[in-house]
């Protein structure tokens, strides 16, 4: 009974059984749902917690590790080139889904509530180039800016790989902090199952009616097009790498309860680096890099999420979008996601900012920022999801990992 409480092995279940109960408890007790919400974000806060000392410790010692300069060049171009080909994908399957479903058809937007726009502000590929340079790393990590501690964290890892021997000492001092923040991790998800109970009871009681509401259609047609991301990309992703399909879902539940749960790919990172590693077996050298990256800049959900607006919003206007428009759409959504923040609540701010940017009117902004937490949980578990099989795909190609040792390591477990 102890283990069935306590023991790693069963956490996944703990949590599946917490997952499931919220949403049951938030369904028919919606004051108690309301008022459990802190012990929900008590967990956020907990993962929140170690989201930097992860990407330093693990980023760092993952590098070091490589100590091949150009190989690491090497890998993290192919780690960002397979990024962008999932998002662009990402878009073209938004624009699919959209012109199938077209859910902006014959939509009643009377007595809807309009999107204030006025702290908006367009944004640029350029400013967000620049943004990546932090100008105080200890408030950068304050920020949990992920993109500036990135780029920090890399620098400070090559300049180890080029001093060599003197920085060895550094090394080993950041691959034990990194073991002792993975042993954190394991004990702050003793706890995942109550967070999750709360938070996913708290989501169900508040937004849960509006999925049978005006917005059903859009969501429909949002899920449909995430669905099709999966499936595409773990498709792909089997037939390059030929890894036991089912072992390599099962691996990845955890993460998917999370993003459910937290609808955060930034706070999924520690989770999903377990998964890679422990599960999947992929080496840290890839995942400490392609991980904490890819949940900045390979935001597929994201991608589609904006192209699926674009559409609905021209749609419910009567505005036909020319080829032209189209691949602005694709464009833009697709710097933009690299640019968006892997946070609950991001897509309401950008979203709104692409409508602006495309000059499409902003109205639906109101109703779909009421309900966006609903959406944006298959956004953020599309989104991580992507980061996993990324990685699986440069580590396969580096021939550093084959799906051999996956089956390997379950048959020894």
């Amino acid at each position: 009974m102890t283990n069935l409480l306590f023991a790693k092995k069963y956490l996944p279940y703990r949590v599946a059984i917490g997952f499931i109960l919220g949403i049951i408890i938030g369904l028919n007790f919606k004051d108690f749902s309301i008022w459990i919400k802190p012990a929900g974000d008590l967990f956020m806060n907990l993962i929140k917690m170690l989201i930097v000392p992860v990407i330093f410790f693990s980023l760092t010692s993952g590098i070091a590790a490589i100590g091949d300069v150009q190989k690491l060049k090497r890998i993290g171009t192919k780690v960002v080139i397979v990024y962008i080909i999932m998002t662009i994908v990402a878009c073209l399957l938004g624009i699919l889904v959209v012109n199938i479903f077209h859910p902006g058809a014959n939509f009643d937007i009377s007595g809807m509530s309009a999107y204030d726009p006025k702290n908006l502000k367009a944004i640029s590929f350029s400013a967000f180039l620049f943004n990546m340079v932090p100008t105080n790393i200890i408030n950068a990590m304050a920020k949990q800016d992920i993109m500036q501690m990135i780029f920090f964290t890399v620098l400070f890892a090559l300049s180890i790989v080029y001093i060599g021997e003197k920085g060895k000492k550094v090394v080993e001092i950041c691959e034990s902090c990194a073991q002792i923040i993975y042993k954190m991790l394991d004990i702050v998800m003793l706890y995942s199952p109550i967070g999750v109970f709360a938070l996913m009871a708290n989501t169900t009681a508040v937004y849960g009616a509006q999925l049978f509401g005006a917005l059903a259609k859009f969501v429909v047609t949002d899920y449909v097009g995430c669905l099709l991301i999966w499936f595409t990309m773990s498709g792909i992703t089997y037939l390059y790498t030929k890894i036991d399909y089912v072992k390599m879902c099962k691996s990845m539940v955890p993460i998917w309860i999370n993003t459910i749960a937290t609808n955060s790919s930034a706070g999924t990172i520690p989770i999903s680096l377990d998964c890679v590693t422990n599960k999947l077996h992929v080496p840290m050298s890839i995942a400490s890099f392609s991980i904490p990256l890819g949940a900045t800049i390979n935001l597929t959900g994201a991608a589609l999420y904006k192209t699926i607006l674009a559409f609905f919003v021209a749609e419910i206007y009567g505005l036909d979008l020319t080829m032209a428009q189209t691949v602005m759409v694709i464009s833009i959504s697709t710097i933009m996601s690299i640019a968006a923040p892997g946070i609950p609540g991001g897509g309401i701010v950008t979203g709104a900012i692409f409508l602006n940017l495309m000059g499409l009117p902003m109205d639906m902004m109101g109703p779909i920022t009421g309900m966006y937490r609903l959406i944006d949980m298959s956004h953020t578990t599309v989104n991580v999801s992507g980061d996993v099989l990324g990685t699986l795909l440069v580590a396969k190609n580096e021939h550093i990992w084959d799906a051999s040792m996956v089956d390997e390591e379950t048959a020894n477990e």
